[in-house]
């Protein structure tokens, strides 16, 4: 087995002029090529259009500096004429200056038989370093591409310097940590090539690359060949990252389970929240009809005058006591049996579907109880003596010590009104508490505890 079989990591990163080079492309070069624009990747067997993650296609990255050069060359024109002592630092960007940082980053395994899974993170971590890397630098990310249409799938960054004071001029190599010790190496006079103060920089941005990305999908940092390992040293190191790897993925899939607990727990606070909310809003509906009183609570369910007058009119006793003989027996022969189901009615709570459905089922059967009284009544019985039979039969019923005047007070004292009361107050309590615990805790500011703390 060769010893290349672990994974190791792969990033660069360069920069480039508009004019370019024989060392390297230009601008327009990397963009198309990034692009897979006709004629600029003769590598690549079967060119397929990249993906965009972030930002904007490649060539208009190459609109987009020409834009900002123009603009910025326009605004140094402007400074070197006010400031004519400042004229070299103030010269124009010309067409060899580098503008562009371009950065690839490839995943280890062949397209077809890379995980899809770790790789959409490893490159979801990839995208986060190269946004970190240019914001370190003064730089702007603008594109970021996927390409797989190669052996291994690989992303291409292209950002651009931020025009500020401190890099008038737009120069990318300002921007990128090899030129950037490159030239400090010339300016500090060290001794050696200053090409080595390069490699060292680069091989340091490998390094965090390395930590912020590699070493949490697996890879190593360099490979076995190049760093002189023996096979049993490899493999030891690749069952480290491995195991690293793993432990990595097991954190993420802990968090991911945390969080979707609690976001279960959220919406299961929701749900509860406005079940709360809801049965408080119809306690206090009922409380309300059942504090304000029968005629109160006809008026609001069904307004019918002619049965709220029925219910409201005063009974007269002394009228019916004084009839003869026959016309009492008349009398109680027709109204008794309406009488008794009417008190066997007003001795039940009512029912039905919540207690404000169970108090609607309830009015409409006392509307149809009143009218079964009007009817049943002879008619030579006026209604105000109907009122006052009702009332005294009430009374016996019900074991009250003083006769009703109307037939809404008979009702309103009777056990199925007083049972409806007491239960609407009940609920409401009930509503009242269970909205009290299930409110969301405000911690307060712990400083009590120290108001008497002496001084240090």
């Amino acid at each position: 087995m060769s010893e290349r079989t672990g994974k190791s990591i792969f990033a660069h990163k360069q920069t480039y002029s508009r004019k370019g080079n024989s060392k390297s492309g230009s601008v327009s070069d990397i963009a198309d090529e990034a692009e897979r624009l006709d004629g600029a990747c003769p590598h690549v067997a079967d060119p397929q259009p990249p993906t965009i993650l972030v930002g904007i296609r490649p060539s208009e990255v190459v609109a987009l500096i020409e834009q900002r050069i123009a603009e910025q060359n326009k605004l140094l024109r402007q400074l070197r004429k006010e400031q004519p002592d400042r004229k070299d630092a103030l010269r124009g960007i010309r067409s060899d200056t580098h503008v562009l940082i371009g950065s690839v980053f490839s995943f280890p395994d062949p397209v077809g038989d890379m995980d899809q899974a770790e790789y959409l993170r490893w490159r979801s971590d990839v995208i986060a370093f190269a946004r970190d890397d240019a914001a370190r630098n003064a730089a702007e990310v603008l594109s970021i591409v996927e390409h797989l249409d190669e052996s291994h799938p690989h992303v291409h960054v292209l950002a651009v310097p931020i025009c500020a004071d401190g890099n008038m001029r737009m120069d990318a190599k300002r921007c990128h940590e090899g030129h950037h010790e490159q030239d400090r190496h010339k300016d500090q006079g060290w001794s050696g090539s200053p090409s080595r103060s390069y490699k060292q920089a680069m091989r340091g941005w490998q390094d965090r690359y390395h930590a912020e990305v590699g070493a949490k999908h697996g890879q190593a940092r360099t490979g076995p060949r190049r760093r002189r390992l023996d096979r049993p040293a490899w493999k030891a190191e690749q069952e480290r990252l491995k195991a690293q790897k793993e432990a990595e993925i097991a954190i993420l899939r802990a968090e991911e389970a945390r969080r979707l607990a609690d976001e279960e727990e959220r919406r299961r606070d929701l749900v509860m929240q406005d079940t709360v909310a809801s049965r408080l809003q119809e306690a206090e509906t009922v409380h309300a009809i059942a504090a304000g009183g029968l005629i109160a609570a006809i008026r609001q369910a069904d307004p019918d005058p002619v049965l709220i007058e029925r219910l409201e009119i005063p009974g007269q006793m002394g009228s019916w006591t004084n009839h003869d003989a026959d016309r009492n027996r008349e009398m109680h022969s027709a109204l008794a049996p309406v009488l008794s189901d009417g008190l066997e009615a007003l001795r039940q709570l009512p029912v039905g579907p919540g207690l404000l459905g169970g108090l609607s089922g309830f009015l409409r059967g006392l509307a149809g109880w009143v009218n079964r009284l009007a009817d049943a009544s002879p008619r030579w019985l006026k209604w105000p003596e109907t009122v006052a039979y009702v009332a005294q039969g009430a009374k016996q019923a019900f074991g009250t010590t003083y006769t009703a005047s109307t037939l809404a007070e008979v009702i309103e004292t009777s056990p199925a009104w007083q049972s409806f009361t007491g239960e609407a107050r009940a609920r409401l309590d009930q509503a009242r508490a269970v909205q009290a615990l299930t409110k969301p805790h405000v911690s307060l500011p712990e400083v009590a505890s120290h108001r008497h703390r002496p001084d240090a």
